[in-house]
């Protein structure tokens, strides 16, 4: 720590200095840009833009609106830049700009990510999204930070003077209905975009289309139905099962749009919630889904579970997991198809969900996946 008051004061120190520098040749008819400038340079009166007098090029930069509406400027050509939300590297796949990222959470190091994205091994890795080490981030030359909405951590990068871009939330949700989390899932991966500029916006644009197209297609075939005509739908997370996403939560809104009742989703907490046996056996689902767990067993062989709907009928399914969480990620649209797929099965009867899972790694990451990889990912198994 008091190494890092120290770059901070050293960082202060040099900025003062750049400061008189930059009057001093004002003072004597010099044109000086610093580094840090936030704004776009005006060029004089027939110069190309991005120049000024002297033909020296303008800092740029990219302005972007976050997720909680601030509005930021960050360097448009960054090219080490960290990503401390789980989702933010996998947007980075979809967007087409890994290689200007420097720093990952250590939870983006997926096997499913390093198969695909090879240089995710070269990141510097941090293992915490709220107190990541602000030292090895001035160490490593970061010029902007994507993060989640922290007090603390926000207040000491701004402390610094580190641009950041937050794209995900850790209080009260900018969302509250179905509608504004479909909004979301657009606004998100457009503030990463337009934070990064270049080829991210337009890809972008092409993941947007696609998600739309998806949610219009499950929609068509399930706004229409009856709440007697909906099953009830419980999600476990957590070795137990005990633990839920529940209220305003992705797999909330997915499962109400693949055609289910959410069984927890008027829970008093927001996204995740530790629930008691006796609760879930009131509810009694009719179907359990099993997200970030590898194996059933932990309910079909579980007395305690053994008198509900869904384990009598043999309606517990594991989820699959790809790039990142299905339940939490870009990879969500796909989780939403194969919801509908054991939800309503007679209404997707025609939704070939190994296709969509093949034609998304093709389109969204460049990458063809045998069928055994897709076996794989169905089944929540790494890469052989």
């Amino acid at each position: 720590m008091r190494r890092l008051f120290a770059l901070i004061l050293a960082a202060a120190l040099l900025l003062s200095i750049l400061s008189g520098c930059a009057q001093d040749q004002a003072g004597s008819g010099q044109t000086d840009q610093t580094a840090g400038d936030q704004t776009d340079a005006q060029p004089a009166e027939g110069q190309p833009s991005g120049e000024v007098d002297g033909g020296v090029e303008a800092a740029s930069v990219n302005h972007v609106t976050d997720v909680i509406g601030r509005q930021v400027d960050v360097p448009a050509d960054a090219q080490n830049v960290v990503l401390l939300p789980g989702p933010a590297y996998e947007k980075a796949m979809i967007l087409g700009v890994t290689d200007r990222v420097g720093g990952i959470l250590s939870s983006c190091k997926t096997p499913w990510a390093e198969l695909i994205s090879p240089g995710i091994s070269d990141k510097v890795v941090f293992e915490s999204s709220s107190s990541p080490s602000l030292e090895e981030m001035l160490e490593m030359g970061t010029e902007f930070v994507i993060c989640h909405d922290y007090a603390d951590l926000n207040a000491q990068l701004e402390e610094i003077g580190m641009p950041y871009v937050v794209t995900q939330c850790s209080g009260e949700l900018p969302y509250h209905d179905l509608e504004g989390f479909l909004e979301f899932q657009k606004t998100e991966i457009n503030a990463i975009a337009d934070a990064f500029g270049g080829v991210a916006p337009e890809n972008a644009a092409r993941w947007i289309a696609y998600f739309e197209e998806k949610v219009d297609y499950v929609r068509s075939r399930t706004d229409s139905l009856t709440d007697a005509e909906r099953p009830r739908v419980y999600y476990a997370r957590s070795d137990e099962g005990l633990v839920t996403f529940s209220q305003n939560s992705y797999p909330h809104y997915l499962v109400e749009l693949a055609g289910g009742y959410y069984v927890s989703k008027d829970t008093p907490e927001e996204m995740n919630s530790t629930l008691t046996i006796e609760q879930i056996m009131e509810w009694d689902p009719e179907i359990i889904f099993m997200g970030r767990m590898t194996d059933t067993a932990i309910v079909t062989e579980n007395p305690a579970w053994s008198g509900m709907s869904a384990v009598q009928n043999g309606q517990v399914y594991l989820c699959p997991s790809g790039v990142f969480n299905w339940d939490y990620s870009g990879e969500s649209v796909l989780l939403m198809l194969y919801l509908a797929k054991y939800i309503q099965p007679d209404l997707f009867a025609d939704l070939d969900i190994a296709e969509e899972i093949r034609y998304y790694y093709r389109e969204f990451y460049g990458y063809e996946l045998s069928d055994d990889q897709v076996s794989r990912i169905l089944a929540h198994q790494d890469p052989a």
